[in-house]
């Protein structure tokens, strides 16, 4: 909902993600934990809702095996090899704004800005799927569990 126009509408705000995750300023026993691959998670898919909160279409960006960084499109049945920088550029919405500084000429970092570092936006263009394109969900897999899950 948009409380300036009153209208329903879906949220397309620009946000970054990172392709590792690391929780450990966030999780309390993770000071205590000499390994930190249990606080530590790698991005494996992405699924994106491209339209507006009434209508659109999905498609999903995975990583079918979380060792390698082959990254592919599923969009119905057509299968796309793409890079991660494909993802980025297709799943972090809205448009790339200048980052906030304080007085000192700092960059200011809140709580989510902490916890979702990222090595960088995708290019001044949108994704595949356009201007109202992003991530509506993110799954990470817990490093540790990967020669588990995939051994």
């Amino acid at each position: 909902y948009d409380w300036e126009t009153g209208n329903m509408d879906k949220l397309n705000c620009r946000f970054i993600f990172p392709k590792e995750l690391d929780l450990s300023t966030v999780c309390n026993d993770a000071a205590d934990e000499k390994d930190t691959s249990r606080v530590m998670y790698e991005l494996q898919s992405v699924l994106i809702h491209v339209g507006g909160y009434e209508s659109g279409h999905y498609y999903s960006y995975v990583r079918p095996d979380i060792r390698r960084n082959l990254w592919y499109r599923y969009d119905d049945d057509r299968v796309t090899q793409v890079s991660f920088k494909d993802v980025r550029e297709d799943a972090f919405g809205g448009k790339k704004r200048k980052r906030s500084v304080d007085e000192t000429g700092e960059r200011r970092v809140g709580f989510w800005g902490r916890l979702l570092q990222s090595n960088g936006g995708g290019g001044g263009g949108f994704g595949y799927g356009g201007q109202r394109s992003s991530a509506y969900m993110l799954q990470y897999v817990r490093k540790s569990d990967i020669p588990m899950l995939y051994d």
